[in-house]
This record gives C-alpha cells, sequence and structure tokens, in this order.
C-alpha cells in the first residue's frame, strides 16, 4: 500500500537502514571538506539516483566518532528503482565503515528523524590497566579501577523523568524534560557495558551522563551528587565529557 501510493504521486521515499563504524567520520550531519556519514550517504545515492542532491533526514546527528549499529535515514527522489537494487548499489559504492542492511519504500509523509518514538545508547568503557588494542575507537580506556557499586547507586539517580539541562548542550532550546526508563550498568570481565532507552536524548547527555558516572566510580564524587546537579539545571555543574568513540546508538524505536 504505501509503495503504491508514492507511485501514484510520483515521488518515491526510500528507508534506510543502516549501520557504521563512525571512526574517522566527522559525525553524521554534512560538512564540506570532510567525510561525514551523511555526506559519504549523499555522494552514494547521488550516483545511482543521477542527482545532485537530495534532502537526506537522519533519525539522529551522531557526534564525530560515535558508532551506530542502528540508523534509520529517508530520503525523496522522483526516480524508482527496487529497493533491492538501492540496496546492493548502495553497498558496492560506500566505504567499508558503513553498511545498508535494509531499504524500503515508507509513505511520503515518513520522517526518520520525527516519526522516532524511542532510542536506545549503549556505551563501552574498557576498565584495565592494561590497554585492549582491539577496542582502539571502540570503547573508553579508563585505567584506573572503577567502584561499580557506586555507579550503579547513582545511575538510579538519572531514572525517571527529569529535566536533564544540566546535562546536556541544549543549542536547538530542546524540552529539556526527558523520562529515561532506564539506565542499566553491566559488566563482562574488565569490559563495563552502560545502556539507556528514552524518548529522545539531547546533545551530549549520554555521553556527559557516562562521564559523571565515572567521575562517581573513580571516587572523585559522591553517588548523591548527581541529584544536586540534575536539580540544578547548571551545565558547568556537570562538564565531564565521556569520549565519543565509545558511544553506540544500537536501536531506534518507530
Amino acid at each position: 500500500m504505501e509503495e503504491k501510493t508514492n507511485q501514484q504521486e510520483g515521488v518515491f521515499n526510500y528507508l534506510l537502514e543502516l549501520s557504521f563504524l563512525g571512526t574517522g567520520f566527522h559525525g553524521w550531519q554534512y560538512q564540506p571538506n570532510v567525510p561525514t556519514i551523511q555526506g559519504e550517504l549523499l555522494k552514494a545515492i547521488s550516483k545511482l539516483f543521477k542527482v545532485e542532491w537530495v534532502p537526506l533526514i537522519g533519525c539522529s546527528r551522531t557526534d564525530a566518532g560515535v558508532h551506530a549499529e542502528q540508523f534509520f535515514a529517508n530520503f525523496k527522489v522522483f526516480k524508482y528503482i527496487e529497493p533491492y537494487k538501492v540496496l546492493k548499489a548502495l553497498n558496492g559504492i560506500l566505504p567499508l565503515q558503513i553498511a545498508v542492511k535494509d531499504v524500503r519504500l515508507v509513505d511520503l509523509s515518513f520522517n526518520a528523524r520525527f516519526a522516532a518514538k524511542g532510542k536506545i545508547y549503549r556505551y563501552l568503557i574498557w576498565n584495565s590497566s592494561i590497554r585492549n588494542p582491539f577496542l582502539l575507537d571502540r570503547a573508553w580506556h579508563v585505567p584506573f579501577k572503577l567502584n561499580l557499586s557506586a555507579m550503579q547507586k547513582a545511575a538510579q539517580y538519572f531514572v525517571g523523568l527529569h529535566d536533564f539541562s544540566a546535562f546536556a548542550k541544549n543549542e536547538e532550546g530542546r524540552n529539556p524534560f526527558i523520562k529515561l526508563e532506564y539506565l542499566q550498568i553491566e559488566t563482562e570481565g574488565d569490559l563495563i557495558r552502560i545502556e539507556l532507552k528514552a524518548s529522545h536524548f539531547l546533545r551530549y547527555m549520554v555521553r556527559r551522563i557516562v562521564g559523571t558516572l565515572v567521575e562517581v566510580g573513580k571516587g572523585r564524587m559522591e553517588a548523591e551528587e548527581v541529584k544536586k546537579i540534575l536539580e540544578s539545571k547548571d551545565s558547568t555543574k556537570a562538564p565531564f565529557n565521556a569520549k565519543a568513540h565509545g558511544l553506540y546508538l544500537i536501536k531506534v524505536i518507530y
């Protein structure tokens, strides 16, 4: 039904499901003269559909070095190519760090950014005195032993509906009140996994939450201080930014 609607209108709205390794890219958003995920996709789409430019809408704006296990983007064109051929062609053009996992036609009203109902992020920390070369640019190496119990105690203050102004850079003036559904901390040997789910996240929000948890884990901050920082709504109180390369967007919910 959706494909028929697109064909009747003479406009085709393609939805791409992607995964990418953010290493070496300056984030999602197109920037002239530097490699970005959006920029590489635009070049590939333009080549395939033989157009100079297409509006490409991403579900999120990831920062430089951030990875995605699941990411969605949509674009509209006047030319029809079967989705399976689009998938094969784009994967043949794109750099190896970017993979197109699925291509489908969606209703013309669909917008990958505004249709998203929720996102799940994961952050990886390699917590060992010895670096792991296999996790270079994949996890934040913190060589000092972290107090996981203190971090888990601090994590609970973030869960629920809060004004996250103190833990974000809110340049766009977005609603800072966000319900964080969960914040889980798990370990596998020296690897720490921190997972967060919410309807949306403000810029730097996940990295500043993780950075603050690490400060607690190092003993430089008491777990209870998280509550005071949240209530302050002052971003200067939480200047601790976790490294970008440990962050993964793992699921987008529609």
